[in-house]
This record gives C-alpha cells, structure tokens and sequence, in this order.
C-alpha cells in the first residue's frame, strides 16, 4: 500500500471510531441511569435514548401477563401506569423469537402517536428466550428515521431494557454474579467481550488485537457459551452491566 492509502486508510478507521463513539457513550450513560431501577432512572433512560435519536417521542413498556404498561415515556403525554391494547400487529413482537421493525411512513403509529408521522421503530425486549416489554420510538416525517448505528445501539440496549422487568439483582447478588463472570473469562476473553458494546465486527477486533478474525470468533463463541448467553448483543449488554471498557486494559 502506498503511502497515500495508509493516510486514507488511517482516517477512514478514524471516522468509523469517532461513529462508534457516541452510541457507545449513549449506551454507557444508560447503563448508568438503569442501576438506580427507579421511575426517575427509567425516565431518565428514555430520555437520553430520545435525545441521543432525535426523535419525537420514545416510551418503554412492560409485558406482563397480556398487558402492555408504560414504564417510562419521554416526549410524550403518556405516564408511567398507563397500560396499553393490544392490537394485533402488535402481536409479532411479543412471541420470541422476534426482530425489531421499522415502519416507515405509517399511516399511524401502534405504540407512540405523533403528529405526520414519518416512522416508527418497534424493538422487543427479550430476556432468556421470553419478550418481557418492547420499546416504541417515533419521528415525524421531516426526522431521519434510525440508521445502522442507532439500530445497533438498540439491539444492545433492549438486553439492558429487559433486565429490570424480571426483578432487580440485590447489590451483592449483582457484585457476586459480576465477579462470577468475569472469573470464567480467559484475560484474552475479557479483552474482546469489552470491545463488542462499541459494535466491532470479528474482522476490526482482529485488527485491533493483532488476532485473525477466526480466533476472535472462536472466544465469542467461548463467552457466549460461559455466560449462558444467546448471541452478541446479549454479549455487549453484559459487557456494559460489567462496567467493561473499550479496551482489556487493566481487567
């Protein structure tokens, strides 16, 4: 490669960092405000998730027994309480398993309603193979609705989302499963399980460690299957509630 190209090369891995960080940022502050697991920490939640989206309105529901309740809503006149009908499009999305969806230019919203509505983007949260609430995001129709990264950002944070609904971790519980985790971890598995929260594929850890990316995949598989866990995401949302960082520095 010439001179010229590692110059290019160098600054488009810097603009795909600089990409990375926000959500990654956006993810950490929420990690933050969730362990509070109060009504001003979840009000908090949706708020910060509204800002960081631009959107118009964002409200995070509970699923419990056939109702939706609002647990947190920014943007929005809903309140926590406020339960919810279930219509039936809505139903997709409360049977695991199930992707989230973006709707663009609905006619109108199932979940937050808005004025010209120009998307709605329904994510499931989901915990151990079971839809315990969903999240609901709007924009009107002059908003951008959600890109790749903010897609990304969501799959990790409806893992986090989906914890406090099936009760919270006492403090030592919470310290002891922490310690738990992080001890059936290789310092090497470490390393990796804290670069995923930031949304690297194996290919720019690899190049960030100096591995192949066949190795890199083999100790995600390794941490998925010592934590008991279903994929990446879920993988990057325990990275965060571990207080892991971008780097295996000092684990």
């Amino acid at each position: 490669m010439t001179q010229r190209g590692k110059v290019s090369s160098l600054r488009a891995g810097y603009r795909a960092e600089a990409s990375l960080d926000r959500p990654f940022r956006c993810l950490q502050a929420c990690a933050e405000l969730l362990r509070g697991d109060g009504p001003q920490s979840r009000a908090a939640v949706a708020e910060t998730l509204r800002l960081h989206l631009g959107a118009a309105e964002v409200v995070w529901l509970r699923y419990h027994a056939g109702v939706l309740e609002s647990l947190a809503a920014s943007g929005s006149l809903v309140s926590a309480g406020v339960r919810y009908p279930l219509r039936t499009g809505l139903q997709p999305f409360l049977v695991w398993p199930c992707r989230p969806l973006v709707r663009q230019n609905p006619a109108d919203n199932w979940l937050v309603h808005t004025a010209s509505p120009g998307f709605e983007w329904l994510v499931p949260l989901a915990r151990d193979g079971q839809v315990t609430g969903l999240l609901g995001v709007a924009g009107h129709a002059e908003q951008r609705p959600p890109g790749e990264a903010d897609q990304r950002l969501l799959e990790v944070l409806s893992a986090l989302l989906a914890v406090p609904m099936a009760g919270p971790h006492t403090a030592v519980g919470a310290d002891a499963l922490a310690a738990g985790d992080l001890g059936r971890l290789t310092p090497r598995e470490r390393e990796i399980l804290s670069l995923l929260p930031r949304g690297f594929s194996n290919a720019r850890i690899a190049d960030s460690l100096g591995i192949a990316p066949g190795t890199v995949k083999t100790h995600v598989e390794r941490i998925l299957n010592k934590l008991q866990l279903d994929d990446r995401a879920q993988a990057a949302a325990r990275a965060v509630e571990l207080g892991l960082g971008h780097s295996g520095a000092g684990i």
